[in-house]
């Protein structure tokens, strides 16, 4: 199943993907894990309080802005 689902992401979502640590998906789960934590935070609609409370978490600041840019779409 995981691989079905990797061959559809795009953008993003693959370079993320591409991104991740070797061995840090075991099961299908830590995939829809890590996915939905990354790409998922609950708001449907994003507010300008939301985008400017936004903090990076670890990514390179490329990655980073990308994020940020992709959710202001």
């Amino acid at each position: 199943m995981t691989h079905f689902f990797i061959v559809t992401l795009k953008g993003v979502t693959f370079e993320w993907f591409m991104k991740l640590p070797a061995g840090s998906i075991e099961k299908w789960v830590d995939l829809e894990k890590l996915f939905l934590v990354r790409f998922f935070e609950g708001d449907t609609e994003v507010s300008l309080p939301t985008l400017l409370a936004i903090k990076q978490k670890g990514e390179s600041i490329r990655a980073f802005v990308e994020s940020f840019q992709s959710m202001t779409l």
